[in-house]
């Protein structure tokens, strides 16, 4: 139902019949009406908006913390048995023998050929984790993304109910109480049910962060925080990273983690940014979205006055199944193909990306120092992306990121070695580590602005449960480092985001463009760029044809303009 307001009226002032008119309202869709208030910086939006990147702190460290609570100290050990110290004294070279191989293919037994000598207690030593039953530290670590699958699915509903914030403030609870429970878990299985909890919890605070805060913001800060929202899950990785390497027992680094939880809840209930208007809107609720931005306004201190605003506003009926039939071919077959598509990309930069964030300890030795320059890539990433998405667009910047990943999986399968502990691989890795995280802040933001208003939540939602799927198998494809040759997974990845860019190639380029509020507008700005193309393709025919015709006249003197002959 299409629901015009339209408060323009005339008001009578009575005695001598002096007729005072009212000038019209400016009728604006909630895009122009926020570009419209927050035309300009200020020092309390900027704050505002930074710290709602505090929101998501935990998320980066409950996702990663499995890292240095599970990490296997293949190099820190000891013989106890004689067959350890035979293998030792046989060895071609003694001081490089205690490593992966030296254990694994020899099949020592913890407690009985050998001892752990790490002083970092991991639950991977409490529970006997290692060479064949290495794939239980996988299983802990790519269970939370099984769990954010599930509350992607849910978190569409959730969404549609309560709106982004209350969601992202539900996920948030329920991740600190399944981080506190981790800290005094003593089995695995209760671990990976926590675990599983936790990730539930952690997709539902990201994505209702997200879509909270991007529909808040007017369309030229729509991209830098779109990059620096991002910084916040980096920010939390950073931490959890300081923590790890000065707590030794992971119990205790579960709690720690449980604790930055509660620091990232206290914004959602400190901040005055209110419910997002273009949800407001969809639910019908015309006064409240009118109050959102009129907080927009005085934080923004633009002083846009309301009172000459009114909104054009479609009111839908946000029934998930509702929704859902909406996908179907001959409705609406453009929002279909572009949301197949996007589902298509996020799913193999999720796998190339998780790959790496939890394979790291397979390029280097020294843990700490290998995450943190991995860490600071992904500061890098999350900064850059916003520049290079202003330089180049969304669409030839995220084809450039996706270069960039192909270009150094390839280098990275040279045999060159700089020094004992660095090489080639670990260099470019980290550069294509940098490059895939890019391409992943890209596909949020262009996921973001592709998305109808009234079906952004759930298009997110699905995209990122694909990602999920990729999440989950990336930890996996690092086991193939211990199985066959270290170029077989690189190639993969190199293989993987060819194919993305082809994905990508069929997508229309956002940059400078509304973002649609309906699936109708969709297929709008699809005939819109169709028309634009093939109007063009004629001017590039008509240039041709200028060319080739100053080619053969110009003997004579005879340069043609346009249509107009000199």
């Amino acid at each position: 139902m299409a629901v015009m307001t339209k408060e323009a009226s005339r008001t009578g002032i009575s005695g001598k019949s002096c007729m005072k008119e009212v000038p019209p309202k400016q009728l604006l869709t909630i895009e122009e009406a926020v570009d419209l208030i927050v035309d300009r910086l200020s020092v309390k939006l900027i704050l505002n908006f930074l710290a709602v990147c505090c929101t998501i702190l935990n998320t980066g460290a409950a996702t990663y913390v499995t890292i240095f609570t599970g990490y296997i100290p293949y190099n820190d050990w000891k013989c106890l048995s004689k067959n350890c110290s035979d293998l030792l004294a046989s060895a071609d070279a003694p001081e490089t023998f205690y490593n992966f191989n030296s254990m694994c293919k020899n099949d020592l037994v913890a407690g009985i050929d050998f001892e752990w000598t790490s002083k970092k207690h991991t639950f991977s030593i409490d529970w006997g984790f290692y060479c064949k039953s290495e794939a239980k530290l996988s299983l802990v670590s790519s269970i939370i993304f099984i769990g954010s699958l599930v509350g992607l699915l849910f978190s569409t509903c959730l969404f549609d109910w309560i709106g982004r914030k209350r969601g992202a403030i539900f996920g948030s609870l329920l991740t600190l109480l399944s981080l506190a429970a981790s800290a005094v878990s003593t089995s695995y299985p209760v671990l990976i049910l926590l675990r599983a909890v936790s990730g539930f919890g952690l997709i539902v605070n990201y994505t209702g962060s997200y879509c909270w805060i991007v529909e808040l913001a007017p369309t030229f800060l729509r991209n830098p925080i779109s990059g620096f929202f991002t910084l916040g899950w980096t920010a939390g990785t950073f931490i959890l990273i300081g923590m790890s390497y000065f707590i030794n027992q992971w119990h205790q680094i579960y709690l720690a983690c449980a604790i930055l939880n509660v620091l990232g809840i206290i914004p959602f209930f400190l901040l005055p940014l209110p419910v997002s208007p273009r949800f407001s809107l969809i639910k019908g609720k015309k006064e409240e979205a009118m109050k959102t931005l009129q907080v927009l306004a005085q934080l923004s201190g633009s002083g846009a006055s309301l009172d000459t605003i009114d909104l054009v506003y479609e009111e839908r009926n946000q029934s998930y199944l509702k929704q859902i039939k909406d996908f179907k071919p001959n409705i609406h077959p453009t929002m279909l193909k572009e949301t197949l598509l996007g589902m298509v990309v996020w799913f193999m930069v999720s796998l190339i990306s998780y790959s790496y964030q939890f394979g790291w300890s397979k390029i280097g030795n020294d843990l700490h120092s290998i995450y943190f320059f991995a860490a600071f890539g992904d500061e890098v990433a999350y900064s850059t992306s916003v520049l290079g998405c202003k330089l180049l667009g969304r669409k030839k910047a995220t084809f450039f990121y996706f270069g960039v990943v192909i270009v150094m999986n390839l280098l990275a399968m040279l045999d060159v070695r700089f020094t004992a502990t660095w090489s080639l691989e670990h260099l470019v890795s980290i550069i294509g580590n940098i490059a895939t995280s890019s391409a992943f802040v890209m596909m949020y933001l262009y996921t973001g602005e592709l998305a109808p208003t009234s079906h952004r939540g759930m298009i997110l939602c699905l995209s990122s449960s694909c990602a999920r799927i990729g999440s989950f198998v990336g930890p996996y494809v690092n086991l193939l480092y211990g199985l066959t040759d270290r170029r077989v997974p690189l190639a993969l990845f190199a293989g993987l985001s060819l194919l993305a860019c082809v994905a990508v190639w069929f997508l229309p380029d956002t940059t400078g463009r509304s973002v649609p509020e309906t699936p109708g507008d969709v297929e709008k700005y699809s005939e819109k760029n169709k028309e634009e193309e093939e109007e063009g393709g004629k001017r590039d025919e008509e240039k041709a044809g200028i060319v080739f015709a100053n080619g053969l006249n110009g003997l004579n003197g005879h340069v043609v303009y346009d249509d107009r002959s000199v």
